[in-house]
């Protein structure tokens, strides 16, 4: 399908790109969530997740090496994310990727990529609010 629209627009001596950016990652927080406040009220927190990864190098030795993702979680989300998680509480995230820029206070332009969350599963059953149904929010934006 794609590839006939590809086609179609090359015919008619249009360029065509495609962009895709989804982020879905599955691992552990390395802190617990803290909730801020921005200057109109809306919710947000950063998440810092670590991503496992085992594998056997070329002398057949396993190694592992961990990989850490900053996540940011917006509204009604983020308020779920600092009353339901913990330090090293299994989340699953779902999101795109995000280049942030800003001027340091040293003048210096600064960069970072993170994963801005659409949606967060929480992979712990067994939580202190395991009486509580955990909540599954999907944000679009």
């Amino acid at each position: 399908m794609l590839r006939l629209f590809m086609d179609s627009m090359k015919s008619k001596g249009m360029c065509a790109m495609v962009a895709l950016n989804k982020v879905l990652i599955a691992g552990r927080l390395t802190r617990k969530p803290e909730l801020r406040k921005t200057p109109n009220g809306t919710s947000v927190t950063d998440l810092l997740v670590a991503l496992n990864r085992e594998f056997v190098n070329i002398d057949g030795e396993k190694q592992q090496e961990v990989c850490f993702v900053d996540v940011v979680v917006w509204g009604k989300q983020a308020e779920n994310c600092t009353q339901m998680l913990e330090c090293s509480s299994s989340v699953l995230v779902e999101g795109r990727l995000q280049l942030d820029v800003w001027h340091a206070k040293d003048g210096e332009k600064r960069c970072k990529l993170r994963v801005a969350a659409e949606r967060i599963q929480f992979l712990d059953r067994e939580r202190k609010h395991s009486q509580e149904k955990l909540p599954e929010v999907a944000q679009t934006f």
